[in-house]
């Protein structure tokens, strides 16, 4: 009974994004998953495997959300602001451009998180306080949020689904990622600078502004997460669990905390979305029940079937350009998990065809530039300007979506496929 646990499965993505009263992302995971164990979907015996086969996910997202609260009360983001601010010299030109350097940094060594929901609401403060149009700025930021997270396997926690699941090197990574993700980055930045050419002002005064005290806990912060970029690569290209470093990271930082005096446990338990770490569990156990039921051996069948007929420009196309779309119709976490349970099934995923899993990532991060809804961090970033006084449009973010996504999507596939052929 195919049907049975996609109606399930499609149901509680809906209630993830729409979240009715009294569901929340957690809630809505946690109701599917019980209506899979209680039809036979998912297996009792198999609760135990999928713990442990998500376990550096999970603790990746932990450390995580530490580290970036850490981060963020240390006053990191305002310094980094502040920073770009003044290196614009009082030019919105270059002040874009600045936002677009300190997200791609961000979003680099923090992931993608972290510069949608984090900086984000600096970067808004900032310009709103010099009279600047702010919506340039917040969109960069949304945007290279997902564009520059593919540069590395710990950019955005999506990509540890690819990356665990094939173990995925990080030489082979940047063979397959790093030329792409320049090329988005590119594009999108020449793209942004056209659509919003009549929104930046070509000067403004910046005598008023105040640059943010450090002291020794901020300073010692910032030692810290240099030691956690440190601590990503080398864990990535050793090929170690990536929250290793997170975690170690997250304990220092909170016993840096402690010593300072800094720590507020209540506020911190407000803080943090905690919710996000049984919605990603959750959404392991219903992809479980999809392959039982058999349907992303289905899919990755196809797939082989359309490879070995010639067309494997074709397959990369279907699998970068299915998984943007899929992320945008049930979210990329689901939409990334079928991806991978799909690509499995597929004979020599690891060798001559590795480069298919690399078109999934790419969906899968460029995908939520196209709808809000595409990803977790976008809706977030929605509610966190509308909160602070910007309401945001969802069509508006499509339209631009629209004009960004498509021909980003489409050279970075292709070149996936030229590496992929030349790898060969």
């Amino acid at each position: 009974m195919l049907w049975l646990p996609v109606l399930i499965f499609v149901a509680t993505i809906l209630l993830v994004v729409f979240k009715p009263r009294p569901f929340n992302e957690a809630g809505a995971i946690c109701l599917g998953v019980f209506l899979m164990l209680f039809t036979g979907i998912i297996s009792l015996s198999n609760i135990s495997q999928i713990f442990s086969a998500n376990l550096n996910i999970l603790l990746f997202f932990f450390g995580l959300m530490l580290v970036s609260y850490f981060a963020e009360l240390s006053g990191f983001f305002s310094s980094a602001a502040n920073l770009a601010l003044k290196l614009s010299k009082g030019n919105s030109w270059r002040l874009l451009g600045l936002v677009f350097a300190l997200g791609i940094i961000i979003t680099m060594f923090m992931s993608n998180d972290a510069t949608a929901l984090l900086l984000t609401p600096v970067v808004f403060m900032l310009v709103s306080r010099y009279g600047l149009k702010p919506l340039p700025y917040v969109f960069a930021c949304a945007f290279v949020a997902n564009t520059a997270s593919m540069i590395f396997p710990f950019s955005n926690p999506v990509n540890l689904l690819a990356v665990d699941k094939f173990n995925l090197s990080l030489s082979e990574y940047l063979t397959f990622m790093l030329i792409p993700s320049l090329l988005a980055i590119t594009i999108t930045i020449a793209i942004f600078y056209f659509v919003f050419r009549r929104d930046l002002t070509p000067r403004f005064s910046i005598m008023e502004n105040k640059p943010v005290a450090l002291n020794n806990y901020s300073r010692s912060v910032r030692f810290t997460l240099i030691f956690l970029a440190a601590g990503c690569l080398l864990t990535s290209f050793m090929g170690w669990p990536l929250a290793i470093p997170l975690m170690v990271t997250a304990f220092i930082l909170l016993g840096i905390t402690l010593v300072y005096k800094k720590m507020d446990f209540n506020h911190l338990r407000h803080s943090v979305s905690w919710s996000i770490l049984p919605f990603v569990l959750g959404l392991a156990f219903m992809v479980n029940g999809l392959e039982n039921a058999g349907l992303t051996t289905t899919l990755g069948n196809w797939l082989s079937g359309t490879m070995a007929s010639g067309g494997q420009l074709e397959t990369g196309l279907i699998t970068s350009f299915g998984t943007a779309i899929g992320s945008n119709l049930i979210n990329n976490w689901p939409m990334m998990m079928v991806s991978v349970s799909s690509l499995s099934v597929i004979t020599d995923i690891s060798g001559g065809n590795a480069w298919l899993v690399y078109q999934a990532i790419l969906g899968a991060d460029l995908g939520p530039n196209l709808l809000i809804m595409g990803s977790l961090s976008t809706m977030l970033w929605l509610i966190l300007l509308r909160k602070r006084g910007l309401t945001i449009k969802p069509v508006d973010y499509t339209k631009l979506g629209l004009l960004i996504t498509p021909p980003v999507l489409l050279i970075s596939t292709l070149a996936i496929f030229q590496l992929g052929k030349l790898s060969n």
